[in-house]
């Protein structure tokens, strides 16, 4: 698994306004000294429970359910999501969640879900392209990525762009509809059978640098990926393809 940089977290704890997660959500602040007070979204409060200390940027509930933390630990509880997942959210929200400013509206929805990748009607290609595009694009946003490039004389950006790479982060399946609904599991059948996705439904390239393949008519032939993680577990290969046939160039 592609672990998130410590420096990224740091980043959303510290950038992501929890006043606004919680404003977001309907729930009305009013200030008492250094800290702001609500009632908890969390559990049925009448008498506002939820502390929010914006110097420290976190929360912490005095009633029923106790909970607190970041604005990670925030979102996990709200949405019902992994720790993985709701990082993904934070990043993708994050212009409109950092600190409270006059000029800007606060959001009346909580947090938004990713788009989604691909849509159900689509051929094996076009999902393949969409993987790809998907993975090229999370590659350019990944610092642990990049320094690996760096680390192997890879830095040019044109380069970067011409072959399409790609990091492969574990955040795939946040992009598909939900797998108990019919169109999530379809599409996650047809990642399946394409070897995008393991029968476990983790990703098959999962920490890996993925460098598509393609054929003179612009086909997706193959995904080639190169795990960046040093010390992995002992029998984990460093270099991976899709299954089925190993074409060339």
């Amino acid at each position: 698994m592609a672990r998130i940089p410590e420096t990224e977290l740091e980043r959303l704890k510290r950038e992501v306004s929890l006043e606004r997660l919680a404003e977001a959500r309907g729930v009305k602040v009013e200030r008492r000294g250094a800290d702001l007070h609500g009632l908890c979204p969390f559990h049925e409060d009448r008498e506002p429970s939820l502390v929010i200390t914006p110097s420290k940027n976190l929360w912490h509930c005095l009633g029923a359910c106790q909970a607190g933390g970041t604005v990670i630990d925030w979102v996990m509880k709200a949405e019902g999501v992994s720790f993985r997942h709701a990082v993904e959210l934070l990043r993708a929200d994050l212009p409109s969640l950092a600190a409270p400013s006059s000029s800007r509206p606060v959001k009346t929805s909580t947090v938004q879900k990713l788009p989604g990748l691909v849509a159900a009607d689509a051929d094996d290609q076009a999902l393949l392209r969409r993987v790809v595009d998907y993975y090229h694009a999370t590659l350019k946003e990944s610092p642990e990525a990049l320094a690996y490039l760096q680390s192997r004389g890879l830095v040019d950006g044109e380069m970067i762009d011409r072959f399409r790479l790609g990091f492969a982060n574990r955040t795939l399946g946040y992009r598909l509809p939900a797998k108990n609904r019919a169109e999530g599991a379809a599409i996650r059948g047809r990642l399946q059978e394409l070897g995008i996705l393991r029968q476990s439904g983790h990703e098959h390239l999962r920490g890996s640098l993925v460098i598509p393949l393609f054929g003179e008519d612009g086909r997706v032939l193959q995904m080639y990926g190169r795990k960046i993680t040093a010390g992995l577990r002992k029998g984990t290969p460093s270099h991976l393809y899709l299954p089925g046939p190993q074409r060339g160039v």
